[in-house]
């Protein structure tokens, strides 16, 4: 399903907000609250108008408390590390944005990635574009190796 600039939608595992930007690989900017993210189409859902009424099975029964669910150690590994090494700096961010908001979607709270040393241009785009970034709540180059940077979301 296509979905068009100002479209309530709700981000599976995340919540309700409104596209802001719709990108011609189909990716929306989506922002909900103070945060803004890219999602795929197939990771939103539209959100029906305040007027709507949804009505509930009679039988459906009552969703369940819990609190905030730990994200699954083997999905930690998987998307918990980006390596960045070899790529351009454009093709590092497009990467980086992928992977932070897969990490977003999956409740991941940490992420590492691996930029190496070099000449430092990586690293440096890196870090102007995670501070512009308002689903990044920190980050900081590792102090045993500063070819890696860790962001905490």
């Amino acid at each position: 399903m296509a979905h068009q600039e100002g479209e309530r939608v709700r981000v599976r595992g995340l919540g309700s907000g409104v596209v802001r930007a719709v990108r011609r690989d189909g990716r929306c900017l989506v922002e909900i609250g103070a945060a803004r993210m890219l999602c795929r189409p197939d990771e939103l859902e539209a959100v029906e108008p305040a007027g709507a009424t949804r009505r509930r099975p009679a039988a459906a029964p009552a969703p369940a408390a819990a609190g905030p669910a730990e994200p699954d150690p083997a999905l930690q590994r998987r998307l918990g590390s980006l390596d960045l090494h070899g790529l351009t700096v454009e093709e590092a961010l497009r990467l980086v944005d992928d992977r932070l908001n897969e990490a977003l979607l999956a409740g991941l709270g940490r992420l590492e990635i691996v930029h190496g040393k070099g000449q430092g241009r990586i690293r440096a785009a890196l870090h102007r574009h995670l501070q512009a970034m308002p689903s990044v709540r920190r980050f900081e180059l590792d102090p045993r190796n500063p070819g890696v940077t860790h962001l905490y979301l």
